[in-house]
């Protein structure tokens, strides 16, 4: 069922945000429940409610809605002759006054195994982590700010071994990150106290949140909680900021193609939203709807764009620099991961070097696209 746009008034950031979760836990729930695990764990580690509009169902909160979602994709699959699946939730809320909304609406969904945390994420991981005995475990981190202890969360991410999604407050972090009385919090983000020197030598043409963006892929892959960490950037909703970044951490390249997936379907949602927003109430008569603006747009700037594949382009040169030849699937995640671009556009990009020469492959009969052992090698 789709979020209703309506209840996220003057907060629609927070629509795309639960509209990619959503939209990537349907994909990962089918995957996994088809052969990898019969169990999915579902960490929501804020989970609020936080300045919801539906105070009857909660609609519009990630909880609610994570349950649909992954209820919706257990029956689907049970009729389809896919029985004994489980679906496993752990709510999280460090709020006196929340968690007993989130107990409240956890007893009216007696059917779901719902087992709600009081305090703080951290303070609780060993109880959560003793609850997720078996299956593959998502975990949500949304928090509000970034006075997070992510040392901990690191190792209780490495130690359940599946895949997270961070909401990286990138317009906060931007405006504080220079600020010394953030430095310690700052530290504890990062799960690095000595975070300010690296900071300081980072290029001083990026924005501090290019540089905290950096300093946290940096950390996350130091702590081996993920082999692959794309973003999806959300922006301001009537501005030309960015708001935030959902960051996947994952160790499957099927995860990071399934991110960027949704990212282009969610990117258009996006630019849908923003343009009618734009418009308001007094839209201007034009040739072309909101969808065909967002089209447009999308192809100028978004995922799989001809600047996207340009620098998709320049990652498989420099990937194939000192090799005799190399396969499509190190350089597909690689440049997936770096880059807003799907499997089908890279697929489109070595053919086209290939035309103009910058690289030769021989395809198998009767295949039009390069497949998993191709031999690809510069010319």
């Amino acid at each position: 069922m789709e979020a209703d746009l309506d209840l996220y008034r003057d907060r629609e950031q927070s629509f795309i945000k639960h509209q990619f979760l959503t939209k990537y836990l349907q994909a990962a729930a089918y995957k996994t429940l088809q052969g990898h695990s019969p169990t999915f764990n579902f960490v929501d580690a804020f989970a609020g409610p936080w300045r919801i509009s539906d105070d009857a169902k909660y609609s519009d909160a990630s909880f609610d809605q994570a349950i649909n979602t992954l209820e919706a994709v257990r029956a689907d699959l049970e009729k389809r002759g896919v029985g004994g699946l489980k679906i496993r939730f752990c709510f999280c809320e460090q709020r006196p006054e929340a968690v007993a909304r989130l107990r409240e609406y956890a007893a009216s969904k007696g059917r779901f195994e719902i087992h709600v945390f009081e305090g703080a994420f951290e303070d609780n991981l060993n109880a959560i982590a003793a609850k997720l005995t078996d299956g593959f475990t998502f975990t949500f981190i949304d928090p509000t700010g970034w006075n997070i202890r992510n040392e901990e969360v690191f190792r209780f991410l490495r130690e359940q071994n599946g895949e997270f999604m961070l909401n990286f407050m990138s317009d906060h972090i931007n405006r504080h990150a220079e600020y010394h009385e953030v430095e310690a919090s700052f530290g504890r983000f990062l799960a690095d106290a000595a975070w300010a020197d690296e900071f300081a030598h980072l290029p001083a043409g990026w924005s501090n949140e290019q540089k905290m963006l950096y300093l946290m892929k940096a950390a996350m892959r130091s702590n081996k909680v993920a082999s692959y960490l794309p973003d999806f950037s959300i922006m301001v909703p009537r501005r030309e900021r960015v708001k935030m970044r959902l960051i996947l951490g994952t160790q499957s390249p099927s995860g990071l193609e399934v991110f960027r997936d949704v990212q282009e379907k969610v990117e258009k949602q996006e630019l849908v939203m923003r343009h009618n927003l734009r418009e308001g109430d007094s839209p201007q008569v034009s040739l072309f709807s909101s969808a065909d603006m967002a089209a447009i747009q999308q192809e100028q700037k978004g995922v799989g764009c001809k600047a996207n594949r340009k620098r998709a382009e320049e990652i498989i040169v420099s990937f194939l620099k000192g090799r005799m030849r190399a396969f499509p699937g190190p350089m597909f995640n690689q440049a997936m991961e770096e880059v807003p671009i799907r499997r089908k556009h890279l697929n489109s990009v070595l053919l086209d070097m290939r035309e103009r020469g910058v690289i030769n492959f021989e395809l198998p009969p009767r295949k039009r696209v390069p497949q998993p052992d191709t031999a690809i090698f510069l010319v």
